[in-house]
């Protein structure tokens, strides 16, 4: 209910943002990689953790769609006004937080 009451402030106002996919370390046998991009930490995981990923972003992503948001990793994101991108991270490990500081000013300087 507070994510869909953000969303909806978020998208009343229409105000860019970025989706934190945060606990990426809680994955079963993920391997830290300390404040290491989040594509790069993913690569670097064995074949089934990556499916496990692959599995709950994929849940995520229909639950988006069911509020009518289209979402995409930032990597492979086709259009960031189409698009919000997700950024997967760890708050406890930093994986994925530069990406995160990057994707935020990147984002100030071109919307």
């Amino acid at each position: 209910p507070q994510t869909i009451e953000s969303l909806n402030m978020l998208r009343s106002k229409r105000c860019p943002f970025i989706i934190a996919l945060n606990k990426i370390d809680r994955m079963y046998q993920w391997e830290t990689e300390p404040n290491r991009p989040s594509r790069a930490s993913l690569n670097a995981q064995a074949k089934h953790v990556r499916d496990e990923y692959q599995t709950r972003l994929d849940k995520i992503k229909v639950e988006f769609a069911e509020q009518g948001l289209n979402v995409a990793e930032y990597w492979a994101n086709p259009d960031i006004r189409s698009y919000i991108n997700i950024v997967p991270t760890s708050a406890i490990t930093g994986e994925g937080v530069p990406d995160l500081l990057y994707l935020l000013c990147k984002l100030t300087q071109t919307m």
